[in-house]
């Protein structure tokens, strides 16, 4: 086919980006994988070895074969973040199961401490684990089936239970707050459904993984409010408010890093000198989430910048090559009159009814190819003879391809049509058009 042609032109440059872009991608969800299973105790050793295969599969594929690169690596990756969200899954169902332990032993804690100040009893205290852990619950549940035969041996001496003792027993199996309860008549509904809520906030932060300290920090500001006051309800909802904050900002800055450290990594591909890397790695270690994220921005934006630099430049060097070679006459101003303009037409002889135009946009991702017609002089054309100058370009159109291809260059036509199956595109080939636009000239006529 002869008729206008749409291709693509793959520099061998070009391939090795691409590929090194979507590996490094895939190497960064990898990684952040193996990250949070080890962080939680998760990563055995079928999941290792599962990733390890994964990423040795496709850094296995060659820079030529970039086309599968495109069409697999990203299907991988979106394969992997679903594989993320199965082990969150199943991390947070261990996690929310430690929490409601801790929970129900941290309620009994309190209750025990309640009562038996109320009683008058005297008792060796101590205090609730900082981590919560297996081994740390199971010492903290010893700690707490003392504290109770403590007040079982003084407040339950007799068979029958008292009125006093049965009430015991119903606040000791209540267990509905981690939460200190100073008085009995305090647990109204209202100040009830808040400690709730401020609880299911920090269990929250629990599951997720987030500093436990800010998790027993909030727990302490808790217990160190009055529940007499009148504003309590008031500043219960204070500290959910907060906490709710903190988790969503926490979980803002995990993307915004993760992000990060796959952009910085991008731009180590690139073999540069850039000068911010450093600077935004050290930014890693920080919660600033407006700087984390005017970095990132920054970083996707020069990774794109560069990147399309170094293809655009290989690009029209490799194009500017071949015209050469195929005979046509190549100067500086073609960047102007084509890169600039994204427009380019060429009359291969001073008296020709028809020229060549290349159309593209900047980067050159995409060239238009086709003959065009001079529309000042219709009288002279005819159907057979615009279809002749068609069949005559596909000649030079081969030989470009072939002088490209030479190159280590991938020529991929994404469109083209028959010869004569579209009219002619008519524009004005003038000599004062040809004198703005002859960036390439060819030294022979069609």
């Amino acid at each position: 086919m002869s008729g206008p042609k749409v291709v693509r032109i793959v520099t061998p440059e070009e391939r090795r980006i691409i590929k090194q872009k979507w590996l490094t991608s895939l190497r960064s969800k990898i990684e952040d994988i193996k990250e949070y299973a080890l962080k939680h105790g998760v990563l055995d050793e079928d999941l290792s070895m599962s990733l390890e295969e994964t990423l040795q599969h496709y850094q296995s594929i060659s820079e030529d074969d970039y086309s599968k690169i495109e069409r697999e690596v990203p299907g991988q990756i979106q394969y992997l973040e679903k594989e993320k969200k199965n082990l969150v899954q199943k991390v947070v169902k261990q996690r929310a199961s430690k929490w409601e332990t801790y929970k129900n032993l941290k309620s009994t804690h309190n209750e025990l401490r309640f009562l038996l100040q109320k009683k008058k009893i005297e008792f060796e205290d101590f205090k609730e684990p900082l981590v919560i852990s297996e081994a740390e619950i199971e010492q903290y549940s010893q700690k707490i089936d003392g504290l109770y035969k403590t007040l079982k041996d003084v407040a339950f001496n007799e068979q029958k239970l008292t009125d006093e003792q049965i009430e015991i027993q119903k606040r000791l199996s209540a267990g509905n707050s981690l939460l200190s309860v100073k008085e009995w008549g305090s647990n109204l509904p209202k100040v009830l459904s808040r400690l709730k809520k401020l609880e299911n906030t920090l269990k929250e932060m629990y599951v997720q993984g987030f500093s436990q300290d800010k998790t027993q920090e909030f727990i302490q500001r808790c217990n160190a409010l009055n529940d007499k006051d009148v504003n309590y309800p008031l500043l219960i909802d204070s500290l959910i408010i907060e906490a709710a904050a903190f988790t969503k900002t926490q979980l803002e800055l995990n993307d915004i890093k993760e992000a990060l450290k796959n952009a910085i990594a991008q731009l180590e591909t690139l073999a540069l000198e850039i000068k911010f890397i450093k600077k935004w790695k050290e930014l890693l270690k920080s919660d600033n989430l407006v700087k984390l994220q005017e970095a990132l921005e920054r970083a996707t934006h020069l990774y794109k910048e560069e990147s399309q630099k170094i293809i655009v430049e290989t690009r029209r060097v490799a194009i500017k090559k071949a015209l050469k070679s195929a005979g046509y006459e190549v100067n500086d101003s073609m960047e102007t009159a084509w890169v600039e303009n994204g427009r380019l037409v060429v009359k291969k002889a001073k008296n020709s009814l028809y020229g060549v135009e290349f159309m593209s946009p900047k980067n050159l991702s995409r060239i238009q190819a086709r003959i065009v017609a001079d529309e000042n002089r219709k009288n002279e054309r005819t159907p057979n003879l615009d279809k002749n100058q068609e069949e005559i370009w596909c000649d030079e159109f081969d030989e470009i391809k072939e002088i490209l291809e030479s190159e280590d260059l991938s020529i991929i036509i994404d469109k083209m049509q028959e010869p004569g199956a579209i009219k002619l595109k008519e524009v004005n080939l003038d000599d004062g058009y040809h004198q703005s636009s002859r960036s390439v000239r060819r030294g022979k006529q069609l």
